[in-house]
């Protein structure tokens, strides 16, 4: 098992110059991870699910919760756990702007794909509106509105694609080139966590948002390993059909 770990490491640190079969998730022009160097093992799992997805997925350095120098330039009166997620997030907002990608699907480093994820995209993606500015491919609720784009259940599938109602968590969503430049204009001074800021602005229709129910991304927490932010929540549901990560031996 530790071969194959170390050979996977080293094919994904090279992945983004050096291997042209690596492909992008389909519908996004560019995939970012936020990590923190210190977390070497959630590189290794996300290194597993770009190796098997085929995917080419670019680490985004996460702000320190410590990095007070870094954290003074956001405007926030939020708990250091929660300013730096906040500021990892805008952060990667800007990498799309200066980038001027159509669009960029941004994740969380502690996340599991369903093993059938492009499947799912494939099935759902031509019902999103041309304007759409977020999507959520995972969240920790049932976000399902009444302002559905696609209903499954008329093509024997139990997928359903809505307006975001409160997608809660955010560990897997995509933003639009202009989602992301609206983004940074809008989401300073926020004084929730970034995923309730964001809920805040769908709610007051400042943002189109669409979520992807039920979750084709989830956040993988164990005992072993336990949310950075609120290490006492490993034990919420993990509800993908087909863990990827199952699939290589990690259990929960």
């Amino acid at each position: 098992m530790n071969i194959i770990l170390l050979a996977i490491h080293f094919t994904f640190e090279t992945l983004q110059i050096a291997h042209p079969y690596f492909c992008k998730v389909d519908g996004f022009d560019h995939i970012y991870c936020i990590n923190l160097p210190s977390r070497s093992d959630r590189r290794e799992k996300i290194g597993l699910i770009a190796e098997y997805h085929n995917l080419d997925i670019e680490f985004v350095e996460a702000i320190n919760k410590d990095d007070a120098k870094t954290l003074k330039h956001y405007l926030s009166d939020l708990a250091p756990p929660h300013k730096a997620c906040y500021a990892s997030h805008y952060k990667t907002y800007e990498l799309v702007v200066s980038n001027n990608y159509e669009s960029a699907l941004i994740l969380e480093d502690d996340v599991d794909f369903e093993v059938n994820i492009k499947d799912f995209l494939n099935e759902t993606r031509l019902f999103l509106p041309n304007d759409w500015e977020m999507f959520y491919l995972g969240n920790c609720a049932w976000d399902t509105s009444d302002i559905i784009y696609y209903n499954g259940a008329d093509y024997g599938s139990d997928l359903i694609l809505s307006k975001s109602l409160r997608p809660a968590c955010s560990h897997a969503y995509a933003v639009s080139l202009r989602g992301a430049k609206k983004l940074l204009e809008i989401l300073v001074n926020v004084s929730e966590p970034v995923d309730v800021a964001l809920i805040d602005l769908m709610l007051a229709d400042k943002i189109f948002s669409l979520s992807l129910f039920p979750s084709i991304i989830n956040q993988w927490k164990s005992k072993d390993d336990p949310s950075d932010i609120s290490p006492g929540s490993q034990d919420e549901p993990h509800n993908l059909k087909n863990s990827t990560l199952e699939l290589f031996g990690y259990k929960r």
